[in-house]
């Protein structure tokens, strides 16, 4: 199965996550483990729940999965 992350992109060219996650490694390696290890879980099914999309309260964005 082939997993893939996808970055919502402004209409200015800007990644906001894919910012913050660079940021993130820098400034806090070990919260930065831990997201990219929440992200490979969804790699197993078994920790698949509804709603795989759900909106980031505070700041309009989604973060969703797409598994092919």
């Amino acid at each position: 199965m082939d997993f893939t992350v996808e970055f919502y992109e402004t209409e200015s060219g800007v990644y906001p996550m894919k910012d913050f996650l660079e940021d993130l490694k820098v400034t806090d390696p070990d919260e930065f483990a831990a997201v990219i290890a929440g992200l490979a879980k969804l790699r197993n099914r078994q920790y698949h729940r509804e709603p795989l999309s759900k909106a980031l309260v505070n700041c309009g964005m989604s973060v969703s999965s797409t598994l092919a």
